[in-house]
């Protein structure tokens, strides 16, 4: 599939080399690779699966309700003038996009006070948390609107574009959990976004929430605790298994001697029948 500069060659809207080397951390940028290769041999794997779902719309999507069945998809007609800088912060209240009555030129006039929060502050985290998980947020350009009502074919292209924006940024996200042995499904259903399109339906901001936080943009302080929170459910994860994993065999030596034993038990009936 291509349509307007996105197909299998690239990732996210972007060429391999030009989504890579905006990639600054070591594990997501292998996360990235990995997932790239996956997209490449249209890989069929459980992470690839669950992100595909995820993705998949009603046929012949023409809006973006029926683009995202499996979501709760509200969309708001206007033109936002948001800045990079701005958008990536962790107070730009993003999450007002999720209430209906908010037009998308609302967070126009929104400027910052002091350096960049930590996404952990308390306010913060229970604005994240209001938005809840399997929600999307679509902010449309006026223009891009009236081109799509002028031409349902074209509709479908943008439909399109955006489901394959998502399932290449789930692909990579879903790979990058699965690494720290999450449950990737759970992690998936968690997930909201909100996009911010340009006058050609490509995607110009985005923002990913879930779990009670914010997943887009932290700073290196959260990513390395987020990472060592990661490692020690994964070694509790381990010791979990392993302890399954000792006592299946208990118990398999305990099916073991009772078999052996009725066995026994049945021959000596056999004995005492024939006598």
């Amino acid at each position: 599939m291509s349509v307007n500069g996105i197909g299998t060659d690239r990732y996210m809207g972007e060429t391999y080399e030009e989504r890579l080397s905006k990639i600054t951390d070591p594990h997501s940028a292998s996360a990235f690779q990995a997932a790239y290769a996956k997209k490449m041999a249209g890989s069929t794997d459980y992470v690839s699966t669950i992100s595909k779902t995820f993705n998949t719309g009603k046929a012949g999507a023409a809006n973006f309700a029926d683009a995202f069945p499996m979501y709760n998809v509200v969309t708001h007609v206007g033109n936002a003038d948001i800045s990079t800088s701005n958008w990536q912060r962790n107070d730009f209240p993003f999450w007002k996009y999720f209430q209906k009555n908010t037009s998308a030129d609302a967070l126009n006039d929104w400027r910052p006070s002091g350096a960049n929060p930590p996404q952990t502050r308390g306010d913060l985290q229970r604005n994240y948390s209001s938005i809840g998980p399997g929600r999307i947020a679509v902010l449309v350009p006026e223009k891009l609107q009236e081109k799509m009502d002028a031409d349902s074919a074209y509709a479908r292209q943008i439909m399109a574009k955006l489901q394959e924006w998502k399932e290449d940024y789930d692909r990579w996200d879903n790979t990058v959990a699965a690494s720290y042995g999450m449950n990737v499904a759970e992690h998936q259903a968690e997930k909201s976004y909100v996009f911010n399109l340009d006058e050609d339906g490509n995607v110009k901001n985005c923002t990913v929430s879930g779990g009670g936080g914010k997943i887009i943009g932290p700073t290196k302080e959260e990513q390395e605790q987020f990472e060592a929170e990661q490692r020690e459910k994964l070694r509790r994860r381990v010791k979990y298994i392993q302890i399954i994993k000792e006592s299946a065999a208990k118990q398999s030596v305990r099916e073991e001697e009772n078999l052996r034993l009725f066995q026994e038990m049945c021959v000596k009936r056999e004995m005492l029948n024939l006598k």
